[in-house]
């Protein structure tokens, strides 16, 4: 077989497994066949610019490159995507800070989260709290959890409360964060920031980069005319990116539990599911008609802000 290049996708056939997507596969149905396509292979503009981090953060991200309104591009180092920084090492926070022209740090986390694990201080970096889940709708979610501990306790009563049906339980997180009050008026102050980010690279994350940064990210897409298929993508992305993670927090509970129900449910938490964002994309279009009237609606963003956003972020 000869050299593959970026837009020459390899279609694997007749394949159905959920873990393919821990491999770097995204699951496609061709001719009513379960396949994947290999993402090394996708085509270049469906793809962000992963950013390698010295530290065990895996999951940092610039959006630039994303076609967006008009054939206009993201421009790189503008906005960055990312799990927690608290394990973020100087030659981490250096490549950010000079490299990405890191200037403002939105984190969407509680404060039980920050106080567990506070972001470092970086001099001359403005850092803004605006919280997406109460602590009560965490307690479901629990992203990035690490102390074995306490996980298999969460584990144990979540499967119990939502009868064997965790995929079915982050799905309801889903459509929280895009109808609960509490989620909306974050998601309202973080549209708010970015039309204030003149320059610099702006960096939002929560614990893992995955729930509350993928439902933040997909409605910023969204807002700068991102396909929803690529925005979609993008949020696959975590699954690989995350695969480190997520088997080392499963090693950790399968020392103490073996019960494959309770690992399955921990894969399945800390995994990102198409199903979990197109949730939140069907509850915005229930409430509104379409995302884009839910953006104008219920976060404020009007044509004149959504168009000045554009400008802002695309070239």
């Amino acid at each position: 077989m000869g050299m593959r290049t970026a837009g020459s996708p390899i279609f694997v056939r007749g394949i159905f497994c959920p873990e393919a997507v821990w491999h770097g596969l995204l699951p496609v149905t061709v001719r009513e066949e379960n396949s994947y396509i290999l993402l090394l292979f996708m085509e270049e503009d469906t793809m962000c610019s992963r950013i390698e981090m010295e530290g065990p953060v895996y999951n940092t991200r610039d959006l630039g490159g994303y076609t967006g309104k008009d054939g206009r591009t993201i421009r790189p180092h503008r906005l960055i995507r990312s799990g927690a920084l608290g394990k973020c090492t100087e030659a981490d926070i250096r490549r950010l800070t000079e490299e990405y022209g890191l200037k403002t740090v939105v984190d969407l986390r509680t404060n039980g989260e920050r106080a567990e694990l506070p972001d470092p201080e970086i001099k001359g970096i403005e850092f803004i709290h605006t919280p997406l889940l109460s602590d009560a709708m965490l307690g479901i979610t629990r992203e990035g959890q690490e102390q074995a501990d306490s996980l298999s306790a969460m584990i144990l009563e979540l499967l119990q409360e939502a009868e064997n049906h965790p995929k079915e339980k982050m799905e309801a997180i889903y459509l929280a964060l895009a109808s609960d009050p509490f989620s909306i008026k974050g998601l309202k102050h973080f549209f708010e920031i970015l039309s204030a980010q003149k320059e610099g690279a702006v960096l939002w994350h929560c614990s893992a980069g995955k729930d509350r940064v993928g439902t933040a990210t997909a409605l910023l897409l969204t807002a700068l005319g991102v396909e929803r298929e690529v925005i979609i993508r993008d949020y696959l992305l975590t699954n690989g990116y995350l695969k480190p993670e997520t088997e080392a927090m499963t090693a950790k509970v399968a020392a103490k539990v073996q019960n494959e129900r309770i690992l399955s449910g921990i894969r399945i938490l800390n995994g990102a599911e198409r199903s979990y964002i197109e949730s939140m994309f069907a509850e915005t279009e229930r409430q509104c008609g379409s995302t884009g009237a839910f953006l104008r609606e219920r976060l404020g963003l009007t044509d004149e802000k959504t168009e000045m956003l554009r400008d802002m972020y695309l070239e």
